[in-house]
């Protein structure tokens, strides 16, 4: 009878056993690359023996000869495609030879890594069942798997909500990965927990626990993976999806304050028309202006045409200007005639000002925030403003729920292993986190 041996030491079977016959299958490149490394071979086998005859002077005889052997024989299998070696495994057992069994790629003698269980096969499938695991107790957590399941159900899957696994889902998801205490039930069902936070060794071991049976953490935070796989969480366990945010919060805009009569008519000492120009180069959803003093009409209604929001008074006012000034976050003036008043108000408001260097506004000290010259300094100084508020609202502009729930479910498709690598891959460089942030088993296959 055939005995399959995977315990032990190719070379100390056969020096233990002098008196076997060795047989070498697989005449291939692998057989060949490796024949060196095998040491002492009594015959060669392969399909193909009468093309090949003998390698290096030893005869390679066809398979159906191997009935040929009375006494018990070693047989070393030298062919890489597991899938193949186990056919001439179960193939040498039909025939019942009196043999022992090695496996060239799977013996102690020839130390070899395997790449097989890390290849990705597909079964594709659209539509997931996802259950998300979690007892809404009113908490913030409640309303991660509420927005979730929202969302995934916009995305084509079937996704619910309750406090126990299903054992028919494709997916168990736990809101609180404290939860996720014992592998009891289905283990053909992907099990995947969000992780907060870790603060305590129980945590962190509950996770390695998690993590050694197969479920996958999936963090908020690159920080929290990173620490985790530095704890010794295997990267191909962990891996993280940065929260969402609502998306009902609009950002204030910059309130531009302007305190001085308008000269436009009469000379060109304030240069006010210039806020025009400015306001050109501007985009109207990130600045308003706040304008005080006499004569501003014209230039005001064709800075609304211009679709700015403007608050304008005019004529002065004490009150009104005593809450107006502290409630700028920059004061503006475009003159050039020694100075401005409201400059120094600007100051005593601790509001930020864009003006003109000259006059006394030099002998302020820290008093000139931006100080411009010509338009263009204008323009530039206010766009850098600009770019640095909407690069604030752009840092999270992507932080949606719905992304949130793409990302979960790229990661689901992945573990289910019904997407393949080509799909998964096709929002690479667009974000890092989600499946981007998991060591995955194989991206050729």
């Amino acid at each position: 009878m055939a005995a399959y041996n995977t315990s032990d030491n190719y070379f100390d079977y056969v020096k233990k056993h002098p008196e076997q016959k060795i047989i070498l299958y697989g005449a291939g490149h692998e057989a060949e690359k490796n024949y060196k490394y095998i040491g002492h071979v009594d015959y060669i086998c392969d399909r193909r023996a009468d093309e090949i005859k003998s390698i290096q002077g030893v005869l390679c005889i066809p398979p159906e000869r191997l009935t040929d052997f009375q006494n018990k024989i070693v047989i070393l299998i030298c062919i890489k495609e597991k899938n193949i070696a186990e056919q001439v495994c179960q193939m040498i057992g039909q025939m019942q030879i009196e043999s022992e069994i090695f496996y060239f790629f799977d013996n102690p003698a020839f130390p070899f890594f395997d790449y097989s269980p890390y290849t990705y096969c597909i079964d594709p499938k659209a539509e997931l069942r996802i259950r998300i695991i979690h007892n809404d107790d009113g908490w913030v957590l409640g309303k991660f798997a509420r927005k979730l399941q929202e969302e995934l159900i916009k995305l084509g899957q079937q996704a619910d909500i309750a406090r126990e696994e299903d054992d028919t889902a494709d997916v168990n998801h736990y809101i609180y990965y404290g939860d996720l205490m014992n592998f009891y039930g289905n283990r053909k069902t992907v099990r995947t927990t969000m992780i907060t936070h870790v603060d305590c060794m129980r945590l962190n071991d509950q996770i390695r626990f998690q993590a050694q049976h197969g479920a996958v953490g999936i963090c908020m935070s690159s920080d929290t993976r990173n620490k985790l796989t530095a704890w010794g969480i295997s990267g191909n366990r962990i891996c993280y999806v940065n929260p969402a945010q609502d998306g009902e919060i609009k950002p204030g805009k910059i309130v531009l304050g302007i305190t001085n009569r308008c000269y436009h008519y009469l000379d060109f000492r304030k240069r006010d028309d210039l806020i025009l120009k400015v306001c050109e180069q501007l985009n109207p959803e990130y600045f308003k202006l706040k304008i005080m003093g006499a004569g501003w009409d014209e230039i005001v209604g064709r800075i609304r045409e211009l679709n700015f929001e403007v608050e304008y008074y005019n004529d002065f006012d004490r009150e009104i200007y005593k809450k107006l000034m502290p409630s700028l976050d920059y004061w503006i003036y475009y003159g050039f005639d020694e100075g401005a008043m409201g400059y120094l108000d600007a100051l005593a408001a601790g509001v930020k000002t864009i003006v003109t260097p000259q006059g006394y506004h030099l002998d302020t000290k820290g008093g000139l925030t931006f100080p411009c010259r010509t338009i263009d300094d204008f323009i530039y100084t206010l766009k850098k403003i600009q770019e640095e508020k909407k690069a604030i609202v752009d840092a999270v502009k992507d932080w949606t729920w719905e992304n949130y729930a793409k990302k979960h479910l790229e990661i689901w498709r992945y573990l289910t292993r019904t997407i393949t690598m080509e799909e998964l891959y096709r929002h690479q460089s667009e974000y890092e986190d989600g499946i981007f942030s998991l060591l995955i088993d194989e991206i050729n296959k």
